[in-house]
């Protein structure tokens, strides 16, 4: 763990990484928490909520797999790992801007699916190819700081911040998210940057 984290500290790449990590997770989990109270308001009934739910999570599957089989390896191969990170970046700053004005839950479920239909087919697959390009040292200790430590550093952060920001509703929370989205997209921006000075043979 302590190597780990001397490595975060020395290696502007992983410091990117671990920035689009932090800001990743902390859009997921605003949008997530503020949904629940969304589906609350406009759902109270379960076999409705439960319905709604479902729903996405059925979208989220079938979009995720549909991306992977034909987009995620294409776009990796021909054009590297920046537009695979970009996409759903852009595609969530857009997605925040509408839900900002418009905290409704049909746009809530749009944008929670496109929101972690992009995580799962293209913003981690492009995370995870970086990985194969760094030493063993990056590989299995950086890494699994990152993974641990960042992510659920990051998650338990923004439920507390969640919980205050929603004292001031919904269009609060998602303008709070748009600049998380922010920090997102600078994170991947970077992390682009960083990659690019790797090898392109690991040995």
């Amino acid at each position: 763990m302590l190597a780990g984290l001397r490595l975060l500290r020395d290696e502007p790449l992983l410091r990117a990484m671990a920035v689009l990590m932090f800001f990743g997770v902390g859009v997921g989990t605003l949008l997530y928490n503020e949904q629940a109270a969304i589906a609350r308001l406009y759902y109270p009934g379960d076999e409705a909520r439960t319905a709604y739910y479902a729903n996405i999570d059925l979208a989220i599957n079938l979009i995720t797999i549909l991306v992977q089989v034909f987009l995620t390896r294409p776009l990796l191969v021909r054009y590297g790992v920046g537009p695979v990170l970009l996409i759903p970046a852009g595609a969530i700053l857009l997605g925040f801007a509408a839900l900002t004005a418009s905290p409704l839950p049909m746009l809530v479920a749009v944008v929670q699916i496109v929101t972690r239909a992009g995580e799962f087919s293209l913003a981690k697959p492009a995370r995870e190819t970086i990985y194969t390009r760094v030493d063993r040292e990056i590989r299995y200790k950086a890494k699994a700081v990152i993974d641990t430590a960042v992510y659920r550093g990051g998650d338990l952060f923004f439920v507390w911040s969640h919980k205050f920001l929603a004292a001031f509703g919904s269009a609060t929370v998602f303008a709070a998210g748009l600049a998380v989205a922010g920090g997102m997209t600078f994170g991947a921006w970077r992390l682009i940057r960083e990659q690019e000075k790797l090898p392109a043979d690991p040995r």
